[in-house]
């Protein structure tokens, strides 16, 4: 009974939390800002430093980013034992961060111009003071495997990170007893088949991969197959709408099956409406496992989709966009419709 009452007040502070968030049409107001400037004072509710737009912007990046996982981790620590599996998701940062570090390596940039770490009061995987020895850097834990190499190809390095990021996260989700977890596997599985099929989609329309040098760069999840749609769209011919028919995710295309028009498969349209997909998969998940730690990582989720937000809003600022593109953008990302 305990964990009902200690699971009810969290999924309270939650919904609390989510309700002030930029989301749905909650954040048409960052469309009204021409300026960063004015749009740092909607976000931040506070004076913008007095510094170029370009860097005010990344300062706005930090500290947003800064500030989603701070909520984070106030409310796990609300929860009475603490939960590997949070320690693991917060590391979704610091994976983040390790490809920052391997970028400035790579352009030899000194130890002063590395950003601020996003999440420092988790315990880091890596010793910062060894920078720009990656050897001595990633020595011991989770990033051994890093060294001096992992610069020579630095997409294929951080679509490791990337996968190694999903199998520690899946590993410790299968840990959570599965009243506690609810949706959160459901979720996870969800999220890493859709990264394949973008990721698959996007090697063979861009870089002509063959399959089993695509195969090799997506998510495997311990004991479930996550692969097999992707492998399966990568075979179907991209100028033919018939193929795609009963296809697994067919419902995320544009156009009909049969139809005589022409068609091209899209990939970034199809990451557009993968997006959408799994926003609104998180959404529904946060209402219906209140007593679980699905509202927790349905918080996690949305934080990341409204710091996306965000951001957006202020490179629409800076370029000067239109408030209805914006808008449309803003909605795109955190549901809703003009």
């Amino acid at each position: 009974m305990p964990d009902v009452f200690e699971l009810g007040y969290v999924y309270a502070r939650v919904s609390g939390a989510i309700s002030k968030s930029f989301l749905g049409a909650k954040a048409l107001p960052l469309t009204k800002p021409s300026r960063a400037a004015d749009l740092w004072r909607i976000v931040f509710r506070d004076t913008p430093p007095a510094l170029p737009e370009t860097i005010l912007i990344a300062q706005a990046e930090r500290r947003r980013t800064a500030q989603a996982l701070a909520q984070f981790r106030k409310l796990v620590d609300d929860l009475e034992a603490p939960e590997p599996f949070f320690i693991a998701l917060r590391r979704k940062a610091e994976f983040g961060y390790v490809k920052r570090i391997l970028l400035h390596a790579k352009r030899h940039a000194p130890r002063g111009e590395l950003p601020p770490n996003d999440d420092p009061s988790l315990e880091a995987s890596y010793d910062i003071d060894k920078y720009p020895d990656l050897d001595s850097m990633f020595s011991k834990g989770r990033y051994s495997w890093i060294d001096e190499s992992a610069l020579a190809d630095l997409p294929e390095t951080e679509n490791r990170l990337d996968r190694q990021f999903y199998t520690e996260l899946w590993k410790e989700a299968q840990a959570i007893s599965p009243s506690k977890a609810a949706a959160i596997p459901r979720l996870i599985r969800e999220e890493a088949e859709l990264q394949n099929l973008v990721w698959a989609l996007r090697l063979k329309r861009y870089y002509r991969m063959e399959a089993s040098e695509i195969e090799a760069r997506l998510i495997d999840l311990k004991g479930i197959d996550i692969k097999r749609d992707a492998l399966t769209a990568i075979t179907l011919r991209q100028d033919h709408r018939e193929d795609w028919k009963a296809w697994a995710y067919e419902s995320l295309l544009g156009g009909e099956a049969g139809r005589l028009d022409s068609w091209l498969f899209d990939v970034r349209d199809f990451e557009r409406a993968a997006h959408r997909r799994l926003y609104s998969s998180v959404r529904r998940a946060l209402r219906l496992e209140p007593f679980s730690y699905t509202p927790l990582y349905c918080f996690f989720k949305l934080k990341e989709y409204e710091t996306a937000a965000v951001l957006g809003a202020f490179e629409a600022a800076r370029l000067g966009a239109p408030p209805e593109e914006t808008a449309a953008f803003l909605l795109g990302i955190t549901g809703g419709t003009l």
